[in-house]
């Protein structure tokens, strides 16, 4: 077999999907009206013969059909299951596509396209030959333009670890961009999927085949992955060019940013893609780090004594920094001395909340950081 749109083998002409679609397009656009064929006017007799016809109901000539009602699709309190409730974060799920569970899939409500990056593209082991051509490309709101690579019809599963999944077919625009994210699902998908989402709830809910609500929550681990992973990530050029579609862009203008994350806790660390090797550089088996599997084993020992022979750098508790020298970096706080001193109400925690304070504040005065003194006021 042998497809003359492709112009290789695998299949047939006949049965090549890309050149159905692309057909079924061009008709649309209007540029192939001449090739289909219309049903012929009904003729003249047919139409007086149907006029002396004595008139029906109107209910018998149109049915009436009742609209498919489904259920209210609300959100409680419940329905968030992040880890801190206090967020901005945005919607990123994981969908099944090509038999692979593709994460970090972030849903935009105000993209107008749904959006598969060149690199998960070439993950999912999908033949490039199979992208329909798409020369239209990509805007974001600061006017950044991306280019395209084309589009494709992909099956994507939502809940699909769930007792009731959902596919629907996704027609992905190819795009090379610099992103943490593996997918952007815009209104097209999220439309033709029936969603509702909730970003103070981090959660997602559509209807199934069923009609019963399926509800797809948000990781927000990964979330906050991808946030800060963004801020790190070079600036894509691209070319200005006219006919553009208008998306929210992901990671633009990105040298401008400072390398800072102020949506994550100092605790947070993005995950490495490969796996971690575990070497121990002190005296105790709590005083570890960690090098790539990747590396050859003579690279890992050569490494390792480096890292072994200055382990007087790591610090393994809050008592081990020795803190900056003020001749070198100090912190100016903008403070009026004439300003009569103001009392400020107590703030009230939750039990949870101030123990962790309570615990914070022990390891900055046990390490030095902060000193316990008694205000006039």
């Amino acid at each position: 077999k042998s497809c003359k749109y492709h112009r290789n083998r695998g299949h047939s002409t006949e049965e090549c999907a890309a050149l159905k679609d692309k057909i079924e397009d061009l008709i649309k656009q209007g540029q192939l009206q001449h090739f289909v064929e219309r049903p012929r006017s009904p003729r003249y007799d047919d139409r007086r013969h149907r006029q002396d016809q004595p008139d029906r109901d109107r209910s018998d000539r149109h049915p009436h059909r009742e609209r498919s009602r489904l259920s209210a699709i609300t959100f409680t309190e419940a329905d968030f299951k992040g880890i801190d409730p206090d967020q901005d974060d945005p919607m990123v799920i994981s969908v099944k596509i090509h038999k692979c569970i593709v994460r970090k899939t972030l849903v935009d409500q105000g993209s107008s396209a749904d959006i598969l990056y060149w690199n998960t593209f070439k993950q999912l082991g999908i033949p490039e030959a199979e992208l329909i051509p798409y020369n239209e490309p990509l805007v974001g709101f600061s006017g950044a333009r991306v280019q395209t690579k084309g589009y494709i019809k992909l099956s994507t599963r939502f809940c699909f670890d769930g007792a009731e999944a959902r596919d629907i077919p996704v027609k992905y625009v190819a795009v090379h961009a610099n992103t943490s994210y593996n997918i952007l699902l815009g209104r097209p998908s999220l439309n033709k999927l029936g969603a509702i989402v909730s970003t103070p709830h981090l959660a997602m809910k559509f209807p199934s085949e069923s009609g019963r609500i399926i509800t797809v929550h948000a990781d927000q681990k990964a979330a906050r992955e991808c946030y800060f992973a963004s801020l790190r990530l070079p600036h894509l050029e691209t070319a200005e060019l006219r006919g553009v579609k208008r998306v929210h862009t992901v990671a633009q203008n990105l040298e401008t940013i400072v390398d800072f994350a102020p949506q994550m806790e100092q605790d947070e660390r993005v995950e490495p893609i490969e796996d971690r090797h575990l070497i121990v550089i002190g005296p105790t088996d709590l005083h570890v780090t960690y090098l790539g599997s990747n590396l050859s084993e003579a690279e890992k020992r050569e490494i390792g004594q480096v890292v072994r022979k200055n382990k007087d750098l790591f610090a393994w508790r809050p008592t081990d920094m020795p803190g900056i020298d003020p001749n070198f970096l100090c912190h100016k706080l903008s403070v009026c001395r004439e300003a009569k001193p103001v009392a400020q109400r107590k703030r009230k925690m939750g039990e949870e909340r101030k123990k962790a304070v309570e615990v914070e504040t022990s390891k900055l005065l046990e390490a030095g950081f902060i000193l316990e003194i008694q205000y006039t006021t």
